[in-house]
């Protein structure tokens, strides 16, 4: 006979992978927001022209409080990063492709952009960054956060449902999912207008000395004034 106290860990075992189910992602072929993302496809998969290879904590730190400083501004199209710079204000899918345009040009790899929920009661997605490093996957989200933070597996925030790295297209959820056709109505605003192809060009903001050890993540830097 099966005990109580076995029961409850089966239990919990299997709440664990259900939860950490909803975080892996699978490639597919395209995803509703394609057609959107035509105007930041360049941030996105064009490589940088050399590796700076100066990426560091305390780097992307300084990036998100610049970003996070920055006026939120709603556009249906999706700004790219020149526009950003340029206008010193956008909405969550501008400062994400804007934040990873500056890690890939200064060597970082292992980074996605993701577009799903921040919470998952609310009616509008959002869209933010998830860096995977040593010390396990960190969640930039410079709309709302001013620093990075740890990612969790809580069903109830940031919950994915597509990601882009590069030129690949993924699909947020479980392997049932991916048998699926993708033919849900796009839930976001299309894009509208010419589409252009700016050439990217480098932050002003230049690497500066990091206070931070890129060996491990400190507590103190990882929530320090982090908002909700």
């Amino acid at each position: 006979m099966i005990s109580k106290k076995s029961l409850a860990v089966a239990a919990l075992i299997a709440s664990a992978c259900v939860s950490h189910a909803q975080y892996t992602f699978f490639e597919v072929g395209s995803t509703p927001y394609d057609r959107q993302m035509l105007r930041v496809q360049e941030a996105l998969i064009t490589p940088a022209p050399y590796r700076m290879n100066s990426v560091s904590f305390g780097l992307v730190n300084e990036w998100m409080i610049e970003l996070r400083s920055m006026p939120y501004r709603y556009s249906r199209e999706w700004r790219t990063p020149w526009e950003v710079q340029a206008t010193r204000m956008g909405d969550c899918k501008a400062k994400a492709v804007a934040l990873y345009d500056r890690m890939q040009l200064h060597g970082a790899t292992n980074l996605r952009l993701v577009i799903g929920k921040r919470r998952a009661t609310d009616s509008l997605t959002h869209a933010w960054l998830e860096w995977e490093t040593a010390q396990g996957t960190v969640l930039l989200d410079p709309t709302f956060n001013w620093a990075p933070t740890m990612k969790t597996t809580d069903a109830h925030s940031y919950v994915a449902y597509y990601g882009y790295e590069g030129a690949h297209k993924y699909q947020a959820g479980t392997l049932l999912l991916t048998k699926r056709a993708i033919s849900a109505p796009n839930p976001a605003a299309p894009a509208h207008g010419a589409i252009t192809r700016p050439v990217r060009t480098a932050s002003r903001t230049q690497p500066s000395r990091s206070s931070f050890n890129n060996d491990a993540l400190e507590s103190s830097f990882l929530f320090r004034r982090t908002i909700f």
